[in-house]
């Protein structure tokens, strides 16, 4: 069953490993149709929400949607920016995927990742890996993975 609400604030990490934890999973479903379900949907948390639920008139959360947000969040673990963040540069201001999209379009993908993260060091190819992933994620619908894809493609980054 789709989330429809992922964000990184329904992500728990729990136990001694970190094991992530959904919160808020299905909550939509449990709206009655007179109810706000449609306002969680069409509202969406600044940033996270899939293109294409903007345009559906009672929008309805899919697996796609929730692949877009993942990368989304992924993105952010990245770059250390939030999902809501304006970004000024070049080309005017543009949202954090926006702005990564263009980075890595203009070839300087990797100017994206925050410094810290790399230890001020040059970036290693599972960064690249991971951000690369991450513009997957957040492709037109029709062209982005299913979670299992995104899975097994994180699985197979070898540090």
């Amino acid at each position: 069953m789709p989330h429809g609400n992922l964000k990184p604030t329904n992500v728990i990490l729990a136990g001694s490993n970190y094991d992530a934890r959904l919160t808020d999973y299905g909550l939509h479903r449990l709206m009655t149709q007179a109810g706000i379900a449609e306002q969680i949907l069409t509202l969406g948390a600044l940033g996270y929400r899939a293109p294409e639920l903007a345009t559906m008139s009672k929008p309805v959360p899919t697996f796609k949607a929730d692949v877009y947000a993942y990368g989304v969040m992924l993105m952010e673990l990245l770059t250390r920016r939030s999902a809501g963040d304006i970004i000024s540069g070049q080309s005017g201001a543009v949202d954090l995927t926006d702005w990564v999209r263009l980075c890595d379009q203009e070839g300087r993908g990797m100017d994206c990742i925050d410094r810290d993260i790399s230890r001020g060091e040059e970036h290693s190819q599972a960064m690249d890996e991971l951000l690369s992933i991450s513009i997957r994620c957040i492709l037109p619908v029709n062209e982005r993975p299913n979670m299992r894809q995104v899975f097994e493609d994180i699985c197979s980054i070898s540090t």
